[in-house]
């Protein structure tokens, strides 16, 4: 819309569009991908999930850390879409 805000048919729900500045070196994980995902569902899989693999002892501060801790977050993504079906949001 001219508001600001970003509308999902899919969901009849509104969102406000929000800048956030993202290294651009690399556009996979859970903050480059909330800058595209606008379905809180599916936003709050990939965040229980991000954090998840923090408790497990994942860590993104360096680049061979974050490169496993990415592939690992599209691993278990895409178990859980796999295992939850329409469900997934």
């Amino acid at each position: 819309t001219t508001d600001g805000t970003q509308d999902d048919d899919d969901d009849g729900y509104e969102y406000e569009y929000i800048e956030v500045e993202v290294d651009e070196y690399d556009d996979r994980g859970v903050a480059p991908a909330m800058l595209k995902v606008y379905n809180p569902e599916i936003r709050l899989h990939m965040l229980i999930v991000h954090g998840m693999l923090h408790l497990v002892g994942y860590d993104h501060i360096e680049d061979d850390d974050y490169e496993l801790m990415v592939v690992r977050e599209d691993e278990v993504m895409a178990e859980l879409k796999k295992r939850l079906g329409d469900d997934f949001g």
